[in-house]
């Protein structure tokens, strides 16, 4: 297997997590961490959390990839017909959930300790995000996925499919990694700054939850007029796709593995600011 492919996989892996399918799934689930409610005020504890979060994410969105990559191509499974009816079920989900927030609920995710079995719970649930965030995303990124990942095993070996694989994998992880560590570290400045904002943080999440639940619900639709009529109904989602495009040239045009490398290295930045900053303030005290 050459250097392409797994520049290929990886590339893949980063477009998948900005699709047109689930496009609205990412800003739900910045919107959603963004109101969950932090009992920590350390940066670093901000970090470690909002880490702990993306991978648990990335995890869930990964399995669903994995296991319908396997049903498709070692067992034929076709499920493109039922897919549209599933992103509607998740978009009436969200609609209930950015309700509840906006009323006053909010989520508390606290981060498992080794000697006890605390938050376990929280990370779960946002391991579910990650499946229905890969369940909304199925219909526009599985061709992708089958031929840069599923395919090389196949074509190749078994190794160079794992490889392919982790490939894909890491592109998507660092683009949700990074963008939910952004999140993180805006609302711990926010916690410093505009402290009288706070109390509308969870409810500002819960309309922009209401928002993409209302997308993802109109998509289901979408895909099940073209499904029936083969005809472009019109709408957003024709918008939604020239932005993808327009992300997926830009992603190739720029280098995949440049674009990598600079969110892994805004990722092992933070994490060191952010230990040193914690290290410094605790020293001063």
């Amino acid at each position: 297997m050459n250097d392409g492919t797994l520049a290929l996989a990886f590339a893949t892996g980063m477009v998948a997590t900005i699709n047109p399918c689930g496009f609205a799934m990412l800003p739900a689930y910045l919107s959603y961490f963004l109101g969950m409610e932090d009992p920590s005020t350390s940066t670093q504890a901000g970090i470690r959390r909002a880490l702990a979060v993306g991978l648990a994410v990335s995890a869930g969105f990964l399995l669903v990839f994995g296991l319908m990559g396997i049903l498709i191509t070692q067992f034929s499974v076709t499920i493109q017909d039922k897919l549209p009816w599933v992103t509607m079920v998740i978009g009436v989900v969200l609609i209930v959930l950015g309700i509840a927030m906006v009323r006053g609920f909010e989520p508390v995710l606290n981060l498992p300790k080794l000697q006890r079995g605390t938050g376990s719970r929280q990370l779960w649930s946002m391991f579910l995000f990650g499946v229905s965030y890969a369940v909304s995303s199925l219909s526009c990124t599985i061709p992708l996925f089958l031929v840069a990942v599923a395919g090389t095993f196949n074509r190749a070996s078994f190794a160079a499919g794992m490889a392919a694989f982790l490939a894909y994998a890491l592109g998507m992880a660092l683009v949700l990694m990074a963008l939910t560590l952004a999140i993180a570290l805006a609302r711990q400045g926010l916690v410093s700054t505009l402290r009288n904002a706070l109390p509308y943080i969870n409810r500002v999440a819960g309309v922009l939850l209401v928002v993409a639940g209302a997308y993802l619900a109109y998509y289901g639709w979408y895909e099940l007029q073209v499904l029936a009529t083969s005809v472009d109904p019109g709408g957003p989602a024709g918008l939604i796709y020239g932005w993808n495009r327009s992300i997926s040239q830009w992603v190739t045009n720029t280098g995949p593995l440049r674009i990598g490398m600079v969110l892994a290295g805004t990722i092992v930045l933070a994490v060191v600011v952010g230990s040193a900053w914690q290290t410094s303030r605790r020293d001063h005290r």
